[in-house]
């Protein structure tokens, strides 16, 4: 079983970015692999909206991604801030990097 990190937007519409973050985990869950998305997670628990409580966020993401087999990235509706840091932490892991333009 391979753990999926998944990349897709959380500020702005995030009623709507939660939806898609968990369809996206469902659906590597149906491909057989375990879903990652620190931005289910970290914000529960952490301040979006205060930058440093932000930044800490991304940044223990970011340090899970280490062990990660791949990231799958929701670009249907561009490439967020947050989801660039984790596309280039990706790429200079060399994670291989699935985009995926509907969920």
């Amino acid at each position: 079983m391979k753990r999926i990190f998944v990349c897709s937007p959380f500020a702005g519409d995030i009623a709507r970015n939660v939806k898609v973050a968990e369809a996206l985990c469902r659906r590597v869950m149906r491909n057989g692999h375990a879903p990652f998305a620190p931005h289910l997670l970290y914000p529960t628990f952490t301040d979006d909206s205060v930058p440093e409580q932000r930044e800490t966020g991304i940044a223990c993401g970011l340090a899970y991604m280490e062990c990660c087999d791949e990231v799958w990235a929701f670009t249907g509706n561009g490439i967020s801030s947050g989801m660039r840091l984790e596309l280039d932490r990706a790429g200079q892991l060399g994670k291989p990097i699935l985009e995926i333009a509907e969920v």
